[in-house]
């Protein structure tokens, strides 16, 4: 008798529990997630100096995410945009808003941010003839035409970027640095957000 009463708890335990498992279930969502359109950034770099290395290329893409970042948009490296718009600088198209509002178009990229490299250099000069002394010295060059293009409402910005110093060893701003702060400015002003390093 005392079994019999234990096994008919037991089955009244399981078959609370069993609906409690079963009410949980539909009560669930089926997806919980947001929809988000991931709206793709095309990042382009036109080296014509040849020194943008890889950690150079990182870390300018890094201030492009800043502005550009999941999950509203997917930053696309290489394929369709650097393929186009280095083709277009190849055979000598200019480029401004028309010419980058018809490279995203075809790329099929909502944003595109071009920098197009022509000097990118640093080295360390000692001993002028003009100078009496034989302090160490570094020469940076950092030339670059930035561009940001963006679809939705057809905007566009550029900054045309010649900076060139000579500072003492002590005093270098890297011209990968000035470069990539420039960058920072030019797509969070195309955003409105603050300009990040300035």
């Amino acid at each position: 008798m005392k079994g019999g009463k234990n096994m008919q708890k037991l089955m009244h335990f399981l078959g609370c529990l069993l609906m409690m498992v079963a009410v949980a279930v539909i009560a669930l969502p089926v997806e919980a997630r947001a929809e988000f359109p991931e709206r793709p950034v095309g990042f382009v770099v036109i080296d014509q100096d040849g020194d943008v290395n890889g950690a150079v290329y990182k870390s300018w893409r890094q201030v492009v995410k800043w502005a550009y970042h999941f999950p509203y948009y997917q930053i696309v490296d290489g394929g369709e945009p650097q393929t186009m718009v280095s083709e277009a600088v190849r055979t000598g198209a200019k480029l401004d808003k028309d010419s980058l509002a018809a490279l995203a178009e075809k790329s099929k990229m909502d944003v595109l941010v071009v920098a197009r490299v022509y000097e990118l250099d640093e080295y360390i000069v000692t001993g002028f003839t003009f100078r009496d002394d034989d302090d160490t010295y570094v020469k940076t060059s950092a030339c670059v035409d930035l561009f940001v293009y963006k679809k939705d409402g057809n905007k566009f910005l550029k900054k045309k970027l010649r900076e060139r110093h000579l500072r003492d060893i002590g005093n270098v701003e890297h011209p990968e640095e000035t470069i990539k702060w420039e960058l920072s400015k030019i797509v969070n002003t195309m955003e409105g957000r603050p300009i990040i390093g300035a």
